[in-house]
């Protein structure tokens, strides 16, 4: 048996597939650990959607190389696995659709021997550990689309749906173990069921209809799916069991580079679904994505964005400067000058800025209802349309249902003092 230590970058998504991890791993008898000096054996967890990200965990790894453990990588930087060979070519390699094989990729590292694991898993169900209160879930591998820009498609490439039964019984053991928040994950949960004939909504209402004090949260999902399950997913959105949330990555607010980056929405899809969901699911928060300076992105097309923007109002939405991913069609165009991708984020950074400051700016004073999820430097809780709060001197501990006073914010946080503790009475839930 092996000291491990496991580090994690990306997405909801990859920190799950490290829960699978560890779950497996402690299963077999293998120590995790916090401490990388400590450990027998590291595994890291890599991601790739960005060029900035790989380039920061290519980093990591030289540095590793030279400290002599033996090492496994995971996630979807081992598709392209040519530059992980030239520094660490005793490294063991774990693709993101053999998760099961980990223990034999520990064994090979004990070993010394640079073996490459991709066989897919023959079976939906994995071992997992959770650190209460947050349980996130992956509902299953790869997606319907082929977005021109992504490079995750590459590492996760046919969508592989996990049974309803697997997903159920995940949760009721993390609920059954103090789990308060379920965050359902996948690279795009619109996508579930499209391969079995099942699909989201029928999962989320047997979700919803469970026992136990949890609340959900919903992962990104891209705006054509949200369009054709709209209905189910307002009336699923609006149960006491659901984050008033949706993440629904527009990534171009025109509809040229909508199409030319072969989404399958468009730009006013995106705004008219955001606009229904504000009528139909009061005090939502919508959260999107936005890619700046992508090749065919022009002067114009930019400036629809920038309108979109401030039009809609996104109460989230992360800004990404458009990167060329190896092995995408997009990579192949002719790229625009980093400086005017520079210009283009800078100004819409800005903007965004500006939107949060607002939106969380109108919460002042008011008083809501929130679940503590995280103890770092302080407490922080969770709204019930999912907006962070920072509290200052909490007594109390994670998982907790408290109601407080917001009394000030900046663009990212809002801060509050408590009014009561305890959980709430009906009569105030959901009180955005």
């Amino acid at each position: 048996m092996a000291k491990i230590y496991i580090e994690t970058y990306g997405c909801t998504l990859n920190q799950a597939d490290s829960d699978i991890i560890k779950g497996i791993l402690s299963g077999s008898g293998h120590v995790i650990l916090d401490e990388e000096s400590k450990a027998d054996i590291i595994i890291i967890n890599t991601c790739t959607v960005k060029g900035a990200t790989e380039c920061k965990i290519m980093e990591r790894l030289k540095r590793l190389g030279s400290g002599g453990k033996p090492i496994v990588i995971a996630g979807c930087m081992v598709v392209g696995h040519e530059r992980i060979r030239e520094v660490l070519p005793d490294a063991v390699l774990v693709w993101p659709s053999a998760l099961e094989h980990i223990g034999k990729a520990i064994l090979a590292a004990k070993k010394r021997q640079a073996k490459d694991f991709k066989e897919p898993k023959k079976k939906d169900y994995y071992m997992r550990i959770f650190t209460a209160p947050i349980l996130r879930v992956p509902i299953g591998e790869g997606c319907k689309g082929n977005c021109h820009f992504c490079q995750t498609k590459l590492a996760r490439p046919a969508l592989k749906s996990y049974s309803k039964g697997t997903i159920l019984e995940w949760i009721s053991r993390g609920v059954q173990r103090g789990a308060k928040e379920i965050q359902i994950t996948a690279m795009d949960c619109g996508s579930y069921g499209m391969d079995n004939g099942s699909n989201l909504v029928e999962l989320l209402e047997s979700i919803v209809t469970m026992e136990g004090d949890f609340k959900v949260r919903l992962g990104m999902i891209n705006p054509e799916h949200v369009k054709r399950m709209k209905d189910g997913l307002i009336k699923i959105l609006n149960s006491k069991k659901m984050y008033k949330f949706m993440h629904m990555p527009v990534q171009s607010g025109s509809n040229k580079v909508c199409l030319e980056m072969n989404r399958d929405h468009s730009a006013g899809d995106f705004e008219q679904i955001a606009e229904e969901l504000r009528k139909k699911v009061p005090g939502i928060t919508i959260a999107t994505d936005i890619i700046v300076g992508y090749p065919t992105e022009t002067a114009d097309d930019f400036r629809q964005t920038v309108q979109m923007i401030g039009r809609l109002k996104p109460e989230i939405t992360n800004l990404s400067k458009f990167s060329a991913r190896p092995g995408t069609k997009a990579k192949e165009m002719m790229q625009l000058s980093s400086e005017e991708i520079k210009k283009r984020s800078v100004e819409l950074s800005d903007l965004i800025r500006q939107v949060c400051k607002e939106d969380k700016a109108r919460y002042v004073g008011r008083a809501l209802d929130i679940t503590i999820t995280e103890n770092k430097k302080d407490f922080t809780g969770i709204t019930d349309n999912y907006k962070q709060v920072v509290l200052k001197d909490y007594q109390g501990k994670l998982g907790d249902r408290i109601k407080v006073k917001i009394t000030e914010a900046n663009h990212s946080s809002l801060f509050g003092e408590i009014i009561k503790e305890g959980k709430t009475s009906d009569k105030d839930e959901g009180q955005q």
